[in-house]
């Protein structure tokens, strides 16, 4: 079955480029990479257009009059649903794979493997409200079987927000009434991975350099998901003050990144 990546970007903050081309290389399955526009500045939006023309990326516009939450997670959540629900739904599409722009494989990896006879297959969060345990989908990584799914109906996988949740969880409702339908994937933090690699391997001089950038800026360090996805954790700059320790470090990982894998 052909895979269809889902990239979701709203800006430039992370290159694009070294993504699809970290795809091409590693990944097994036959592909194509899919960058979904979600700007709503002019500039930005034709920046990431002409990213992904240039890397022979397909490129689809977000339309922006279907946001009606303007925070980021609450935003997220909306395009979310409208890749799956609209475009998704009524495309031929075999499994798609719903993505941060900031993820991608470090090694051979297949999807369709990971996903195997599962309708859903993702990344997970867990929160406590109350004395209550939630665990829902985090769609930071999400493979989607779109045949099967759409025999039960779309709709029934929401990435809507809930109560006391963030992005994602209201598919903690999909998870209660298709527990056999969904692989819940696990993810390891890049300390705990380093761990694991050979000392003289270029990815764990990079990890090494990495977790000492973040623990000085007080950084959300990269995890690894099944497989050998890499989770940059872009996303956290979000808030960050230009002039602030915080802003620095996030610089001086990019800076570290580009090094490594350019």
């Amino acid at each position: 079955m052909k895979v269809s990546i889902f990239s979701f970007a709203c800006n430039t903050n992370f290159p694009i480029d070294l993504v699809r081309r970290q795809y091409v290389k590693y990944l097994k399955d036959d592909y194509e990479f899919i960058v979904f526009n979600d700007s709503s500045d002019p500039k930005i939006h034709k920046d990431i257009q002409t990213i992904a023309e240039y890397n022979k990326a397909k490129h689809v516009k977000v339309p922006q009059t279907m946001h009606k939450c303007f925070n980021p997670s609450g935003g997220y959540a909306e395009t979310l649903n409208w890749s799956v629900h609209e475009y998704a739904a009524i495309g031929d599409f075999d499994i798609i794979v719903l993505t941060h722009t900031d993820i991608f494989p470090i090694c051979q990896i297949s999807m369709s493997e990971i996903l195997g006879n599962y309708i859903v297959a993702s990344t997970t969060e867990f929160r406590k409200i109350g004395d209550i345990g939630v665990s829902y989908l985090y769609p930071a990584f999400t493979i989607i079987n779109m045949k099967s799914l759409k025999q039960i109906g779309v709709h029934e996988l929401d990435f809507g927000l809930a109560p006391g949740v963030d992005t994602g969880g209201k598919t903690k409702d999909f998870i209660a009434k298709y527990p056999n339908s969904v692989k819940l994937l696990p993810n390891y933090q890049a300390y705990y991975f380093l761990r694991t690699l050979n000392d003289n391997e270029s990815l764990a001089k990079y990890f090494k350099e990495d977790l000492d950038i973040t623990r000085v800026a007080g950084l959300s360090s990269g995890w690894i998901s099944e497989g050998g996805m890499y989770h940059y954790m872009c996303g956290s700059a979000w808030n960050a003050n230009e002039n602030s320790l915080f802003a620095q470090g996030h610089e001086k990982r990019m800076q570290l990144f580009l090094k490594y894998f350019y």
